[in-house]
């Protein structure tokens, strides 16, 4: 009980003094067993690594509003449950999308003397996804997998506009950088990719 007395006292002085050297104390403190967790659930030491350092990250960022009345561990505990949902929310989305997207152009890949593989496309898909800002990918995975403009605000949390500038953003970005990523003899596939792409983020 007194460590946990400790720490909302430790944490108070980094709301209230911005205290770095507490802050880091706090850090060294809970970092490998969040770790621990994370890496436990996604079984991806980058994964799990970018997940707790966003964290605290945000722990930082947002000290002046966050108010602790239980404990330290309990609310980074908390905290990183709701990122590993939102993980795995997101890559289920992401692998939904890619089988059907992919699928549609399955035809290419079953050709003896296919120029890209399967793998090799959903990896350059990935690639380009992860160039993208957060909500911007989150907005774009959604439209694919048949969420209105309105429910995929409603999700995130943003204003529809925003979401209709980030799914034209990302459809921007992608016409821009994907061609660069297929040479010639992979025109086809990358033509019939943006066109279901295409057809998808302007179903309404």
């Amino acid at each position: 009980m007194m460590d946990q007395m400790l720490e909302l006292k430790w944490w108070e002085a980094v709301r209230q003094q911005d205290d770095r050297k507490l802050f880091d104390r706090l850090y060294l403190m809970h970092w490998e067993k969040l770790y621990a967790i994370a890496w436990n659930r996604t079984k991806d030491e980058a994964v799990a690594k970018d997940i707790v350092q966003d964290i605290f990250v945000s722990f930082w960022e947002r000290r002046k509003d966050i108010i602790i009345r239980t404990g330290v561990s309990q609310y980074l505990t908390g905290a990183l449950k709701n990122r590993l949902i939102d993980y795995f929310q997101s890559e289920q989305v992401k692998q939904r999308v890619f089988t059907h997207v992919l699928g549609q152009i399955d035809i290419f890949f079953q050709q003896p003397n296919g120029v890209l593989s399967y793998q090799e496309v959903e990896d350059i898909l990935e690639d380009e996804l992860e160039k993208m800002p957060d909500n911007m990918r989150k907005s774009f995975l959604l439209k694919l997998d048949n969420l209105s403009t309105p429910d995929i605000a409603k999700s995130l949390n943003l204003a529809e506009q925003t979401v209709s500038n980030l799914l034209t953003e990302a459809s921007k970005r992608l016409r821009k950088n994907l061609p660069h990523r297929f040479h010639d003899g992979a025109i086809p596939i990358l033509i019939a990719l943006l066109q279901i792409v295409h057809d998808l983020l302007t179903n309404k």
